[in-house]
């Protein structure tokens, strides 16, 4: 495997790249943790769309940045690719804070129903340019250096996408398993494969903006930052750690852990590392940002499922989203640690 590098680029200019980023990034969340606290006090209170927002703020950052420092990632490809995600972004926070311009629902399906139309229509429009980009060699090839390309191991991606579906709804069984929660609308397997495989092709289409806010921030400005500077093993901590603080405002309105702030918010750190050991290798092996995408729509959308057909609990010490599913998932990352060092190693560690 080639070695994943950064390249042209000395210390001093990828240090001067993540303190930017990273105050881009402290700011817009302060900013949107103050309006979301001030405006709404507890995050069961936050309409179940606005919740969505925090999640474009990793991307923004990174686009700002890549605006700044002139990133020759910005092909003229990711560009217009960006530019789509953008447009977005500034029709989703109209609609989020102000009100839809359409009011209608696109189709009655959890998440996907409270999703405003016009934002919808948007993002469909997005994923389908996005194939067709991909599908050209020329305008592939200008996507690949932002990691906006589908990427290589056309096999790996979908088989390991597979393998972490299979384990999150693994996880989620065991809490009902072990009496750990009742699912809301009660527990049925054949209505939960119906309607998990049924939002998880829609959110592809529909949702994938809110995950690609976060996975294009994290896995490819941040990690392509941090991996060179401290070598990948210290560098995917620190990107977790930082993960896991982002989203602490939250947590402490309650997201996840309801009344648990404290808890809740060392919990998600130690969630965060280890789906940063995650999703970081798969990005690597595939050099493609949209398998991280891809792994973080299944867990969410396993999760939505599963709170109506499998198991739900709000407690740290369950399985599903709590605490024991993240001790198992985290020997899982030990395992792409040990097992599969080639892929860490194959990335260059720039000299100081």
């Amino acid at each position: 495997m080639e070695n994943i590098t950064i390249e042209g680029k000395s210390v001093s200019k990828l240090k001067k790249e993540l303190i930017v980023f990273l105050s881009i990034l402290t700011l817009l969340t302060f900013v949107h943790f103050v309006w979301f606290y001030f405006n709404y006090g507890t995050w069961s209170k936050v309409p179940v769309y606005t919740t969505f927002i925090h999640m474009l703020i990793p991307a923004t950052s990174a686009i700002i940045c890549m605006v700044l420092f002139r990133d020759r990632a910005l092909t003229r490809e990711s560009k217009f690719f960006l530019g789509i995600f953008v447009l977005y972004i500034i029709i989703f926070l109209i609609e989020s804070f102000y009100r839809p311009f359409m009011p209608q629902t696109l189709i009655d399906l959890p998440v996907i129903k409270v999703t405003p139309l016009l934002s919808s229509l948007i993002a469909i429009f997005g994923f389908i340019t996005l194939i067709i980009m991909n599908i050209r060699k020329k305008w592939r090839e200008g996507l690949k250096i932002s990691k906006l390309w589908f990427g290589v191991k056309k096999k790996f991606f979908i088989g390991f996408s597979v393998l972490f579906a299979f384990l999150i709804i693994i996880l989620f069984y065991l809490n009902y398993l072990f009496g750990m929660g009742e699912p809301i609308l009660g527990y049925d397997p054949g209505n939960f494969f119906l309607i998990y495989l049924t939002l998880l092709a829609l959110s592809f289409f529909i949702v994938w903006p809110q995950y690609f806010g976060e996975e294009f921030g994290w896995r490819f400005y941040l990690q392509d930052r941090l991996f060179p500077l401290f070598g990948p093993y210290v560098g995917v901590v620190i990107l977790g750690v930082i993960w896991g603080i982002w989203h602490a405002g939250n947590v402490y309105m309650g997201m996840n852990w309801p009344g648990q702030p404290i808890l809740g918010n060392l919990n998600m750190i130690l969630i965060t590392i280890i789906l940063a050991v995650i999703y970081g290798y798969a990005v690597l092996v595939t050099r493609s940002v949209w398998i991280a995408v891809a792994l973080h729509l299944i867990l969410d959308t396993t999760e939505v499922a599963a709170i109506l057909y499998l198991s739900h609990s709000e407690s740290i010490f369950a399985f599903g989203g709590g605490l024991y599913s993240f001790l198992i998932l985290g020997i899982f990352a030990l395992l792409l640690i040990l097992l599969d060092q080639k892929v860490w190693k194959s990335v260059n560690v720039v000299k100081v």
